[in-house]
Formats: C-alpha cells, sequence, structure tokens
C-alpha cells in the first residue's frame, strides 16, 4: 500500500472544502485519485461520486463516506491550517475524522486488496450526510444494488453493528394574537408551547441493550412574529431530536408527543400541529431535494454474514474484533434501515473528535483503517 499517496491524497481532500451542498470540488479530487487506482468512475445525478471495481463473479460491496462537512465557523480559534496540514505524524483539518479520511484509507485499502477475491467494489462519495442522514446513499443504492454495505464514518477502527435512529419533530402551537398591554385578548402561543415543553420533558422511551436508551432533545424554539413588539405571538414552533430504537417508526415517535400537546393546547383555546420536519436542500448538482428528516435505528447480527466472517477476519489480522455501536446516526439507516441491506460500520478516528476545534487523526490511525478496509473486503468477496 502506498500510505504516502494516501497521505497526499487526504490533503487533496482536506483542502477540497466540501460543506453540504458545495461538495464540487472533492467530489473531482475523489473522482481523479479513483481513476488512478483503477476504478471507473461515474457521478450522478445529486452528485455522488460512485466508483466501481469489478473483480469478477460475486458480491458487491458498497464503501460510504460522505464528502460533506460541518463549517469551521471559527478558524481563528484553531492551532493549526483547518484545510489540511501534518504534524508530528497527526493530520489536522476539518474532516480528518468526519470523513474524508476514512474516505482516503477506503480508496487506498480497496486498491491494495492482494487476496484473490471475486466480486465488485463500490465506492461512493455521497453528499449532503450532515443535513440529513440517508437519502443521498439510498440513491446510490438505486444505481449500485449492493449485497454488502460498509458505512465508514469513524468508530477507532473497531467494527460497528448498528445505532440508534434519528427522527426530527416540529411541534407547532397556533394561538391568537393579541396586545401584550392586556394579553387575555389573545391566546399566547409562547406560554402554551412552555407547557408543552415541561410535559415532553417528562417522557420516558425504551431502551435496547445494544444500542442503548430512546431520547429527546430540544434543539430549536422560535415565536412568531420575531421581532416583536407589545404583541402576544400567535405561532410558536419547537424542534426536537429524538433518538429511536429499534422497531420505531415515524407514527411511533409522534404519537406520544400528541398525546400531551393536543389537550394542553385545547385547554388554552390553542391548536397543535406534531409532524415530523422535512429537510430541503439543493445539492451542488442542481438537485432539489426534499424528504423526511426521519432515519431508523438499525442492528446487525454478530453471527450471521457479513457481520461473522469480518469479525473472524478482523481477530485474524491482528485488528481489534470487540464489535461495538455508533452512538450516532449515519447513512446505515438508509442502507440497513430502509433497504434491509447487509451493513457495517468501520473508520478510523476518534468519534468524540468528530466537529471540533483542530479536529484530527494520526497518519497510524490512517495505516491501520486501510489496512482494515482491505480485510473487511476479503472477508466479504468470494474466495
Amino acid at each position: 500500500m502506498d500510505t504516502a499517496r494516501m497521505r497526499e491524497f487526504l490533503l487533496r481532500l482536506l483542502a477540497a472544502r466540501s460543506y453540504a451542498t458545495q461538495e464540487a470540488a472533492a467530489a473531482r479530487v475523489l473522482s481523479d485519485e479513483l481513476a488512478a487506482v483503477g476504478f471507473v468512475v461515474d457521478t450522478d445525478d445529486w452528485g455522488n461520486v460512485i466508483g466501481t471495481l469489478r473483480l469478477g463473479d460475486g458480491p458487491t460491496v458498497l464503501l460510504d463516506a460522505h464528502l460533506d462537512t460541518v463549517e469551521v465557523t471559527d478558524p481563528e480559534q484553531w492551532q493549526h491550517n483547518p484545510w489540511g496540514e501534518v504534524v508530528d505524524g497527526i493530520v489536522y483539518g476539518r474532516g480528518t475524522i468526519d470523513m474524508k479520511g476514512a474516505l482516503a484509507a477506503a480508496v487506498h485499502g480497496a486498491a491494495s486488496l492482494h487476496a484473490e477475491r471475486r466480486g465488485t467494489i463500490v465506492i461512493a462519495g455521497s453528499v449532503c450526510e450532515e443535513l440529513v442522514e440517508g437519502p443521498a446513499l439510498s440513491r446510490v443504492i438505486e444505481q449500485v444494488h449492493p449485497d454488502a454495505v460498509i458505512i465508514c464514518e469513524p468508530s477507532a477502527n473497531r467494527l460497528m453493528l448498528g445505532q440508534r435512529g434519528r427522527a426530527e419533530i416540529e411541534v407547532e402551537v397556533h394561538g391568537r394574537i393579541g396586545h401584550s398591554a392586556y394579553p387575555e385578548s389573545g391566546v399566547n402561543a409562547a406560554e402554551v408551547m412552555a407547557d408543552v415543553m415541561t410535559a415532553v420533558r417528562q417522557l420516558r422511551f425504551g431502551e435496547h441493550p445494544d444500542l442503548g436508551p430512546g431520547m429527546i432533545a430540544l434543539t430549536n424554539l422560535k415565536s412568531f412574529p420575531y421581532p416583536n413588539v407589545s404583541m402576544v405571538p400567535d405561532r410558536c414552533t419547537a424542534t426536537y431530536d429524538r433518538r429511536t430504537i429499534l422497531g420505531e417508526c415515524d407514527a411511533d415517535v409522534l404519537k406520544p408527543i400528541r398525546e400531551l400537546a393536543e389537550p394542553i393546547a385545547a385547554a388554552a383555546g390553542a391548536q397543535v400541529d406534531v409532524r415530523i420536519a422535512m429537510a430541503e436542500f439543493t445539492t451542488y448538482q442542481g438537485i432539489l431535494v426534499r424528504t423526511a428528516s426521519f432515519a431508523p435505528a438499525w442492528r446487525a447480527d454478530a453471527a450471521s454474514w457479513p457481520a461473522r466472517d469480518a469479525l473472524a477476519r478482523l481477530a485474524k489480522a491482528g485488528l481489534d474484533p470487540t464489535p461495538g455501536y455508533y452512538k450516532f446516526c449515519t447513512n446505515g439507516s438508509a442502507s440497513a434501515g430502509r433497504w434491509e441491506i447487509p451493513t457495517l460500520g468501520f473508520g478510523p478516528g476518534d468519534p468524540d473528535r468528530a466537529h471540533t476545534v483542530d479536529e484530527s487523526i494520526t497518519i497510524d490511525d490512517l495505516n491501520r483503517a486501510a489496512r482494515g478496509y482491505s480485510v473487511l473486503l476479503e472477508a466479504i468477496l468470494t474466495a
């Protein structure tokens, strides 16, 4: 494996700033590298880069790594260049962990596959994952039809077998506008929302022995009109991030909130709407996407293919064979949760360092990840 080339590829990816909907430059860097190491490369209508390496008859394995990153909002706080710098064996830059480091390792790990294997390797640089998990990978799956998927999100180079899901829930209270000098003339939507929020805080959810507990967190709160002077607000919207466990669908996450909110609103003379939020964005290729912000939980069986074979091969190669579960949501919600395709997670870097100031990954970790991807492909492809 050409580790020096892999490192330089990562630096080129980091230099190509790629906030969600702005991934064009990084897509070109990825396309060039995939072509250089032997993949046939296509860019689909959304802007997902799809590299394909055919090794004969056998299963198709899709490795997914999203191209987009969160923004660098505070560059003056960085001690190192947020667009790529190597110091003492550590690569710094936005996306080193989430997840351009994994993308570099996946490309070169796949290209260095030495064992005689049959099947097809597909590497996808998907777009807009930081906006909503799943839809871009679903677009790739519609074209590739994989037999197995590896989600390359950071896992400290441990095999991940699942994650909780994520739903974004909007609660909207409609009251009646009035003058704040005599507030009884209106129905204060913000005050009604305060009562709803107090009730929601008392909700308790089920727990999965592997994935952890279901939970809910308030993430946004807005009243209207805003700015507001001398008026009782007639509308208030709260957004919740709800982490789901296996088997929960959109109706399951909405029902308990509706059952709390509707009588509270009715008692105050207000109305309330509880719904799954819609994500809307335009990809860098100009495709308008509007999709529900609901990503289901998923879990792979460690005793079944491909997890069983992957764990055995990792142990044989001297890599950590202890499986784990992601604490955050990934594109696996599409491959496993929606499409029910056998899915694993594996990637370099400490997930807790993602999205942080001076985000970084060690070159040693990057090299181990590339070897790990090669080992996983050996396990899944046909001997």
